[in-house]
């Protein structure tokens, strides 16, 4: 299978300040993420998952170690428009509008105008920024900023997307349009490495997962190892009272343990989701 990101021994250490010595950001990591999937990079706040992010995009020197990026070097300007990073934070120059900034990313990435604006008229539609379009993004809301970055990672449909926290900001409803979006992309055979706190969408959306601590690899594979358990359970439908009861009482006859009889409750997420399609109204029954 053919390999989106590949790194050998990368490591990143940041010279000491003052009294203190080195830090180091990321300790000798060896990584391969093959085309077509989903990574999650998890960890807590300064555990080097912007870091890794960082050097893949380009955008750092590794300490030691190599790295390549669909083939190529992190720096290849051959990867402008086949890789895109989308960082945490505000954006930059504040007095364009949204519009103005995509046609920017788009001449630095190298579309041809009429191709740059087509795709930035229909990503900022799409996430809901299309009466937002012509403001400068100094007056947009974090979460605004949010979405308009991740229109601007798309611009160039990339074949591999870089992304820092890209749901942080966003209320449920666009989280949900940031995650189809992702997975459109996916669909389309890109590749994503996302960094992010927001579990439930790593499990939605990631493939696989990296667990990062203090800048060491405390955990990876693919999300079905790390999470499954010796345990089995047995789901049921259309028994009545009766039903359920006997179907307990064979299963403790068999030296099971019946822990409990329960309606199934959907997550809050999923009523977020009906909310914003439509399906269900607040105080409808």
């Amino acid at each position: 299978m053919a390999t989106a990101v590949s790194a050998q021994q990368l490591t990143v250490t940041y010279p000491g300040r003052r009294r203190r010595g080195p830090v180091v950001a990321l300790a000798p990591l060896d990584l391969e993420v093959p085309r077509g999937r989903v990574l999650g990079l998890l960890g807590p706040n300064g555990s080097g998952k912007t870091t890794l992010l960082r050097v893949l995009a380009g955008l750092l020197e590794p300490t030691g170690g190599s790295a390549t990026v669909l083939g190529e070097p992190p720096t290849s300007k051959a990867l402008r428009r086949t890789v895109a990073f989308q960082p945490e934070g505000q954006l930059p120059m504040p007095v364009l509008s949204g519009r103005e900034f995509l046609a920017f990313v788009g001449a630095a990435i190298g579309l041809p105008n009429t191709t740059s604006d087509e795709r930035g008229a229909a990503l900022v539609e799409r996430l809901g920024l299309g009466a937002a379009a012509d403001r400068p993004l100094g007056g947009y809301s974090t979460g605004m900023q949010k979405r308009l970055n991740l229109a601007a990672a798309l611009l160039g449909e990339p074949e591999l997307l870089l992304l820092d926290e890209p749901t942080s900001g966003l209320d449920p409803f666009g989280s949900e349009l940031v995650l189809t979006l992702l997975r459109e992309r996916v669909a389309a055979g890109a590749s994503i490495l996302m960094a992010s706190h927001q579990l439930l969408e790593v499990e939605e959306l990631c493939d696989d997962v990296l667990v990062l601590v203090g800048g060491q690899v405390r955990a990876r594979g693919p999300l079905g190892e790390l999470l499954g358990g010796d345990e089995q359970a047995l789901v049921l439908r259309g028994l009545d009272q009766g039903g359920l009861d006997a179907v307990a009482d064979a299963a403790r006859a068999r030296g099971g343990d019946v822990l409990r009889i329960e309606r199934p409750r959907q997550p809050l997420h999923a009523l977020f989701r009906r909310l914003g399609a439509g399906e269900a109204r607040p105080g409808a029954p």
